[in-house]
């Protein structure tokens, strides 16, 4: 009973609200798939994995997309979740299906690329598209239990908190073990790129310092350019996110270009921390299971590179056959792509721009009683209703001092970059400090020059997370305040071994 009360009281302060605020970014999957992502949340498959029905709902204006997800539906799943993640065989049972949905997917989607569009109808392309989608959603659905780690996360501090004595011994602190015992151990496709690119830069930095023309490395370094172009063929997806672009010749030699100095790591290992703790069974599963999630997370970031790299083609036929703007298809909802490509919907000028400007998704329960779609001013005023029913009133609370969670430790000081989206990351010069909503591969460049990183969102297993550990910089993550308060310019103290942010005076 007590740990029964404990769990939902972690629960509740987690998910404070009627709406809780999951994430803001500046790219997002095109509506067509984001909608059919949403609407998953309300599928069978997600009632049987999580007891429940989640309903979400974004807004998109000004660039961005913003999620929020019923807070009461949502607390029910994290409780069905919590009890997966306790059990090694439920949580390796589910890895399991999550893996086999990531590699049908990316299978399905691998047919769509290699695809030969002549000859093909609508109603056949679009077959094909949605077997894709369908896939894909599948990986969400089981991909979801990542944003359910509220109870497992406070039991990991509490957990290693307790261990402070042993670990003093191997001359480590409890949040910097932390780091290292939920890291995976398996390399992943961005570490063999950043691999790659290590090594790329020894051989060819001082050669591409000075003539980074591709027609004159092609004419004068033939063997430089061809393992150029094999990288690009190797790992042209890798990074592509939702909306590209897809690695070229001028962006890989400017990752070249970037300082990748590596860390040389004097942290104990996994196995340093494990002799020196003597975990109970009880204890290793905690930090087994967030090192699964950190898994699950790259697992379903590569998906989402290479599942929407291969949906690039599709937009562009579908732009081809319709005479409409590639960018402006990526804008419409399911079922209007499927009456576009049925010949029974038009869109009228001027429409997409408005949908732009403002709109919001809402996938619910039909005892709801509300609307699937809001455009401009009534989307205005339903994203009014829900910010202020939810855990993002926070903000206004701003006091000149900015908490988080401890991601990496460490302290540093700095001018702020603040980055929306990965065309941004040039801002960032040697000893800036990052600031974002949530960072992903893409951001590595502006990582790498960064002298302390902090987001918005984000827990113990995210993307700044681990990579600001692999690289022993200091990281504070889930201020949710961070890219509202602070601005370009802003001379700021990081102090990640305390977990605050606060503004200096230059």
């Amino acid at each position: 009973m007590i740990k029964i009360f404990r769990e939902n009281r972690i629960i509740n302060e987690a998910v404070p609200a009627e709406w809780f605020f999951l994430t803001k970014r500046p790219d997002m999957p095109p509506l067509p798939v984001w909608y059919k992502i949403k609407c998953s949340a309300l599928s069978k498959e997600n009632k049987r994995i999580y007891g429940t029905g989640v309903p979400w709902v974004c807004f998109w204006h000004d660039g961005n997309v913003e999620h929020y997800l019923h807070g009461k539906e949502y607390r029910l799943a994290i409780q069905t979740a919590t009890k997966i993640l306790y059990s090694r065989y439920n949580l390796n049972k589910h890895l399991i299906k999550l893996k086999q949905a990531c590699q049908d997917a990316k299978k399905e989607a691998m047919a769509l690329d290699n695809l030969c569009y002549k000859g093909l109808s609508n109603r056949q392309l679009l077959c094909l598209y949605t077997s894709v989608v369908n896939k894909y959603v599948l990986s969400y659905v089981y991909g979801f239990i990542t944003w359910c780690t509220p109870v497992l996360q406070s039991d990991a501090k509490s957990v290693i908190n307790n261990y402070d004595q042993a670990l003093n011994k191997i001359k480590t602190s409890p949040d910097e073990a932390m780091g290292i015992l939920i890291v995976p151990d398996v390399t992943t496709i961005y570490q063999e790129k950043e691999e790659a690119l290590n090594k790329l830069s020894k051989k060819y930095k001082q050669v591409l310092s000075a003539h980074k023309s591709k027609s004159f490395v092609l004419n004068n370094y033939p063997k430089l350019y061809k393992e150029i172009e094999e990288f690009i063929n190797r790992y042209r997806w890798v990074g592509f996110n939702y909306i590209g672009p897809a690695l070229n010749y001028e962006a890989t030699v400017d990752e070249i270009l970037q300082s990748r100095d590596k860390v040389q790591s004097s942290s104990p290992t996994k196995k340093d921390i494990y002799k020196a703790c003597k975990f109970s069974n009880k204890e290793k599963q905690i930090f087994y299971a967030l090192e699964m999630i950190s898994y699950t997370k790259d697992l379903r970031n590569v998906t989402d590179d290479y599942v929407h790299y291969c949906f690039n083609n599709f937009y562009k036929e579908v732009a081809r056959r319709t005479g409409m703007e590639e960018k402006d298809v990526r804008f419409l909802w399911d079922d209007e792509l499927n009456a576009l490509l049925a010949g029974k919907n038009k869109i009228k000028p001027g429409y997409i721009k408005n949908k732009r400007k403002y709109c919001a998704a809402l996938s619910s329960h039909k005892t709801m009683g509300v609307k699937q779609y809001y455009l401009g001013d009534e989307a205005k005023n339903f994203r009014e209703r829900v910010f202020k029913n939810s855990n993002q009133l926070i903000k206004t609370s701003f006091q000149g001092i900015i908490k988080g969670t401890i991601a990496s430790i460490g302290m540093a000081t700095g001018t702020v970059k603040i980055i929306h989206s990965a065309s941004e990351v040039g801002k960032v010069k040697k000893g800036d400090i990052l600031v974002a909503g949530m960072t992903s591969p893409k951001y590595m460049p502006a990582i790498l020059n960064s002298s302390a990183i902090i987001t918005d969102d984000g827990g113990l297993t995210n993307h700044a997370a681990i990579i600001a550990r692999e690289l022993k910089k200091p990281c504070i993550i889930g201020t949710k305040i961070a890219t509202s308060v602070l601005h370009d310019g802003d001379f700021v103290e990081v102090d990640a071994n305390h977990g605050w942010v606060r503004k200096l005076k230059k």
